[in-house]
């Protein structure tokens, strides 16, 4: 689970290679392995019965896929079929307080492949054993009473790789000041390139009081403040990302179906409407928004990640309680009009729908999506009953490879969880060790073979599940179940790091 880093230069010396675009049931199930039954929040059920780019340019065109393409200098879009290579490879360089120079705007070369965002450097001392080490930031509900209702932890996934399928004790950080009062039910999760974390409301685990505004945490104060409000009476947000290449950060409103663009004071910079194509500059002003009720499913955008010139998200089309005979879940990009980071409608497409699964009829939506150099992306789902109601095991974690401009499924390579191999809790991230792990939140990790694991699942690159994989109960208390506790979670980069290749 260690990092390998190399020297700048070298790194420099990468992102001056073209770079191919990256860019992703239930029924009722039965187990034959234990007969004790999960007890869960909002929605659950027992085991045994399931649940219920552009360049700099700022006219685009397209290339005849949906991407964005430059004249002058997005070559080899058209001989690939797909978006082209990423607008700001190789653009202008900063220099970060590590010496590090990196790409255009505020990018480190780790965050143009893919990497969460900048390394936060808290200075409580509590945290300092976790300075400079890989660690996993994970967000939550709140499992147990005070005072351990926390919403958010840090956790230390450094060091050689413990035995597999057993509970890893993991070091673990909280600052007193992130608990449910504090951070309200969050869900969504990212880091900018100062190592700064914001988080959004969220009605994954239920609904929400506080639906409406994304706070931030200071990368070394670890202090929370108010970031941004924006419209919404109750459905909350879906996931959120930092693009460092525009410097602004992109989120998912469950309310009115918009993706909204906020710069870092806070300011809403633009939005765009997955439904109608209709794109804003600054806030919109829909008739009759907002009015508390969620969009109507097949409009609703929920994951969301900015990469190579373009921002990929999902589209909430199903769940448990609501199948849709006629469409899946599905993954859809959209380009941006130049390094600003506007939204272009005319550059929308669906990149692919989601197999059902266990055997089921229907799909279940992706909660988050993570890339990893060319041609790889992990996509993770959350098991939703209904609107704001969560339940478990009936999601997983998918793996596509872009392959002559489509993403071509490689299937469940990450099998999530001991008690149904479908117990994905919605987040994934991965880290940048050529020999390293893909992480994701998980329900029933290790199911009372001997211990009860909920948290993290950390399986080596190329796949696998828990037999070979790291297992972390994020509250150390290994007897009871927190099922559907989980969300998000993000894999900072401490200093900086090489792409690795995608699993053969």
């Amino acid at each position: 689970m260690r990092y390998s880093r190399d020297s700048a230069s070298h790194v420099l010396a990468s992102l001056t290679m073209a770079l191919v675009a990256c860019g992703d049931s239930s029924g009722s199930s039965t187990t034959t392995g234990p007969t004790t039954n999960e007890t869960g929040s909002v929605g659950s059920t027992s085991i045994d019965g399931g649940s219920g780019g552009s360049s700099g340019s700022t006219v685009p065109t397209t290339d005849g896929s949906g991407g964005v393409s430059d004249s002058a200098s997005d070559t080899g879009a058209a001989s690939t079929g797909g978006v082209g290579p990423k607008f700001d490879v190789g653009g202008g360089g900063n220099t970060d307080v590590g010496g590090n120079t990196g790409g255009p705007g505020s990018c480190r070369p780790s965050e143009i492949y893919g990497a969460a965002g900048g390394f936060p450097a808290f200075v409580d001392p509590a945290y300092a054993p976790f300075l400079d080490k890989a660690v996993a930031i994970v967000t939550h509900n709140n499992w147990d009473p005070a005072p351990n209702n926390f919403s958010l932890t840090v956790v230390d996934i450094s060091g050689d790789p413990p035995p597999p399928n057993l509970n890893y004790l993991a070091p673990l950080y909280h600052h007193p000041t992130w608990t449910l009062d504090n951070l309200g039910k969050i869900f969504g999760l990212t880091l900018d390139s100062d190592g700064n974390l914001y988080v959004a409301p969220t009605t994954a685990y239920g609904a929400n009081p506080s639906p409406a505004t994304i706070k931030r945490i200071d990368g070394v104060t670890g202090e929370i403040t108010a970031f941004a409000t924006l419209p919404n009476n109750g459905p909350a947000m879906g996931n959120l990302n930092y693009d460092c290449v525009s410097q602004t950060i992109y989120v998912s409103n469950f309310e009115d179906g918009r993706i909204y663009q906020i710069d870092m004071n806070g300011k809403i910079v633009s939005t765009y409407h997955h439904q109608t194509g209709d794109v804003t500059m600054g806030p919109p002003a829909d008739p009759g928004e907002p009015d508390g009720q969620f969009a109507p499913l097949g409009q609703r955008p929920w994951a969301i990640q900015s990469n190579a010139g373009r921002l990929y998200y999902s589209v909430w089309v199903e769940h448990l309680q609501t199948p849709d005979p006629n469409r899946d879940n599905e993954v859809w990009s959209v380009g941006y009009v130049d390094k600003s980071g506007v939204p272009d409608p005319a550059t929308a497409k669906m990149e692919f729908s989601l197999p059902t699964i266990n055997g089921g009829t229907n799909s279940t939506p992706v909660s988050d999506i993570s890339f990893a150099q060319t041609g790889w992306m992990l996509v993770a789902q959350r098991t939703m009953s209904n609107d704001n109601g969560t339940s478990a095991h009936q999601s997983t974690t998918f793996e596509y490879d872009y392959q002559n401009g489509t993403w071509v499924s490689q299937g469940t390579t990450y099998v999530v969880g001991e008690l149904l191999p479908y117990s994905a809790a919605g987040g994934v991230d991965h880290d940048f060790d050529p020999n390293g792990y893909v992480w994701m939140t998980g329900d029933a990790l290790d199911f009372y073979t001997p211990d009860v694991v909920y948290g993290l699942q950390g399986t080596p690159y190329g796949g696998g599940g828990v037999e070979t994989s790291t297992l972390i109960d994020l509250d150390h208390e290994i007897t009871q179940q927190d099922k559907t506790v989980y969300g998000d979670v993000e894999v900072p980069i401490p200093g900086d790091a090489m792409p690795v290749p995608p699993p053969s």
